[in-house]
């Protein structure tokens, strides 16, 4: 109960957070009191990554990276699957991180070293490569960007 107080925790988390916090309870207990947390819904896989999701938005990572964090917290396919925003969504929040690393720069010529940098900025965030070069084109400090 502590662990979940702070916040939420995917079952694969909660799992490894208690076998680390309690070596000497075998798998049994573990996966009891696992069944009875989400029995009473206090531990939910889809509050947890709909909670991600949201966290990881705010600060300003695309689907791509979150996509691949929830994986690794072994959230399963199918809940990921139905959490993606739309594209404009993307796009909105792309256009502000542009917006935000451009810091009121402007004239930043297509093709020169910033802009790629930006663009693979974008790339490491999580963003597809389309969004991120709508992005950069829509931020309103390009000219004919083609990355």
């Amino acid at each position: 109960m502590d662990l979940l107080a702070r916040r939420e925790h995917s079952r694969c988390e909660l799992a490894r957070r208690l076998r680390d916090r309690f070596p000497e309870a075998d798998a049994e207990s573990v996966e009891e009191v696992l069944v009875r947390l989400a029995g009473e819904n206090l531990q939910s896989d889809r509050r947890f990554a709909e909670e991600y999701v949201r966290m990881r938005m705010r600060r300003g990572f695309g689907w791509l990276h979150i996509r691949a964090d929830l994986q690794s917290r072994g959230v399963d396919a199918d809940i990921i699957a139905g959490l993606s925003p739309p594209e404009d969504e993307w796009l909105a929040l792309a256009e502000n991180l542009v917006a935000s690393r451009l810091r009121g720069q402007v004239g930043l010529a297509p093709g020169s070293r910033d802009h790629q940098r930006l663009f693979r900025f974008m790339l490491s965030r999580g963003f597809p490569a389309d969004i991120a070069r709508k992005s950069l084109q829509n931020c309103g400090r390009f000219r004919s960007a083609s990355v």
